[in-house]
C-alpha cells in the first residue's frame, strides 16, 4: 500500500482485505471476528506507513 496513492491504494486494500476475509472464512473464522482482524490489520499497516513517512521526513 505504501507505494500506491489515492484510488489505487484503496483498490489494492479492498482486494487484499477481500482475499484475507475469504481465507479466514474458509478457515472457519466467524465473519465478525474476521472483519475485526482485517480492520486491526489495516490500522497497523497505516500506522507503519505513517511511521515510515515521518522517518523519511526527519532525514
Amino acid at each position: 500500500m505504501e507505494s500506491k496513492n489515492g484510488e489505487d491504494a484503496n483498490a489494492f486494500w479492498r482486494s487484499t482485505a477481500k482475499t484475507i476475509l475469504v481465507q479466514l472464512s474458509e478457515s472457519g473464522i466467524a465473519p465478525e471476528v474476521a472483519e475485526q482482524e482485517v480492520g486491526t490489520l489495516l490500522h497497523v499497516v497505516l500506522a507503519d506507513i505513517a511511521t515510515r513517512s515521518a522517518a523519511k521526513l526527519a532525514r
